[in-house]
């Protein structure tokens, strides 16, 4: 068992501080280095820091900051089921490692029903965040395995 993953009750001690609802054409400045830190860490990401700005200031995706980090939670449709998605499209910690947002399922369970959403999901790169994730009752829907295609030369 690896012992450096944390469980849930653990990291639910700390206090939790509610994010809040930020405009990112005020908060771009804070947020843009955290979003640039995501996509090079995660190179497989095709969007850039402007589409996240854009999708904020586009009522698509909405920013929500806190001493900890910030969110970019967005929502999406399920084209044959209609059923409602709560993506957590970016989390950044400042402290990296802690599974901070992880730590606060109720809040985002919160979110998703007020917004009318069946599930919340959450996407990452990260190894250690599916051992943390799935001890902590989210189930792993799949994994994409990509291949790029060479050119026909």
């Amino acid at each position: 068992m690896d012992t450096s993953v944390v469980s849930l009750e653990e990291h639910k001690k700390k206090e939790f501080v509610v994010p809040e609802v930020a405009d990112i054409r005020l908060e771009w400045d804070n947020v843009r280095p955290g979003i640039e830190d995501i996509l090079a860490g995660s190179p497989q990401l095709t969007f850039l820091p402007e589409d996240v700005y854009s999708e904020c200031v586009n009522g698509r995706a909405t920013l929500l900051t806190s001493p900890i980090g910030f969110l970019v939670l967005t929502s999406q449709i399920d084209t044959f089921t209609n059923d409602k998605t709560l993506l957590i499209w970016l989390a950044y910690t400042y402290v990296k490692g802690t599974n901070n947002w992880l730590d606060h399922v109720e809040w985002f369970e919160s979110i998703a029903r007020n917004l009318g959403c069946r599930f919340i999901e959450a996407r990452s790169a990260v190894p250690k965040m599916e051992a943390y994730a799935l001890r902590n009752g989210w189930s792993l829907d799949t994994r994409i395995y990509t291949r790029e295609v060479p050119d026909g030369e």
